[in-house]
């Protein structure tokens, strides 16, 4: 989980998960791009929404915008590394859905251009 301003908190044995980590600062970077409110607003409360769904097999956590968003940028940011495991943390949806793009963008494509790439 992570508070941007306070720090990124991992479960026990997790700390030294590097993917865990360069994701989780993705969400730092989210509220850097976007601003605190926009981030409390709707990014944090729609990855919550999305972790608790995902307990009860809805829709895959990582395939939601908030998720796949923070990946790319967290993947920008740390100059596209080799290691990057694509798989566990996509950079982009797997899909058009509900859940894979944000309520505000008419498309994930146009999500990716007017708003990751701006």
């Amino acid at each position: 989980m992570t508070i941007p301003g306070i720090g990124i908190f991992v479960g026990k044995g997790m700390q030294h998960d590097t993917e865990l980590l360069r994701h989780e600062f993705g969400h730092v970077l989210q509220c850097r791009k976007w601003g605190f409110w926009f981030f409390w607003r709707s990014i944090a409360s729609d990855s919550l929404k999305s972790a608790l769904n995902q307990k009860r097999k809805y829709a895959p956590h990582m395939h939601t915008w908030t998720e796949w968003s923070a990946n790319w940028l967290a993947y920008q940011y740390f100059d596209k590394p080799g290691d990057w495991n694509f798989s566990r943390f996509p950079i982009t949806p797997a899909g058009e859905s509900r859940v894979s793009k944000p309520k505000f963008a008419a498309s994930n494509q146009i999500f990716i251009e007017e708003w990751l790439e701006a």
